[in-house]
């Protein structure tokens, strides 16, 4: 009977570990008080329910696809610095969450770095059982950083679809996407 309690609570402990997100780092809050401006966004179960209630509303076709996507996950986490002055944080600062990114279920998926524009974006995936359970996006700028963590059944395609909504930058996209500048859906999206 000892047996079966133990097996219980081990497997509830690691159903519990699996939903539990990337910790934002203790650097990240350092570089929080630096800031000109900070936003801290957190969507959790609950609050993307409610907030699909809103997509009712409105029977735009956009609305109903983001709607069923974030009927797939369990959170939306985002954070963003914003600095008055270029490069008031460094890739040590950032370090403590790819930290987090390591081990058999993260893969690496992009790494655009533009030495032009002097930008980094990366994108992790989390895999379980062969099926996509989590993404987290980094991005930096001059000016600014972004962490992005998107938990639960997410595919990069759908960056498109969340790109501009729930605080997430509207430049955040999947790295497939070529959708041309100057096209109708690309212009939609700008001004959203």
């Amino acid at each position: 009977m000892k047996t079966i309690w133990l097996l219980v609570i081990v497997m509830m402990m690691a159903a519990m570990g699996d939903a539990q997100t990337i910790k934002v780092p203790e650097s990240w809050n350092q570089l929080a008080a630096k800031a000109d401006e900070v936003a801290n966004i957190t969507l959790d179960r609950k609050m993307l329910k409610f907030a699909a209630k809103f997509m009712d509303m409105d029977k735009d076709e956009d609305d109903a696809e983001a709607k069923q996507l974030i009927s797939k996950l369990n959170g939306i986490y985002v954070r963003t610095l914003e600095f008055k002055e270029p490069r008031n944080f460094n890739d040590a600062d950032v370090e403590p969450i790819r930290a987090q990114l390591q081990g058999p279920e993260w893969s690496h998926i992009v790494d655009v770095n533009s030495k032009t524009e002097k930008s980094k974006v990366d994108i992790y995936i989390k895999t379980v059982n062969d099926q996509t359970m989590g993404m987290v996006i980094l991005a930096q700028e001059p000016t600014s950083l972004a962490f992005i963590d998107l938990d639960g059944a997410i595919n990069p395609d759908d960056l498109d679809k969340l790109s501009g909504n729930f605080g997430i930058p509207k430049n955040v996209r999947s790295p497939q996407s070529k959708t041309p500048a100057n096209s109708p859906k690309s212009q939609q999206a700008v001004q959203k």
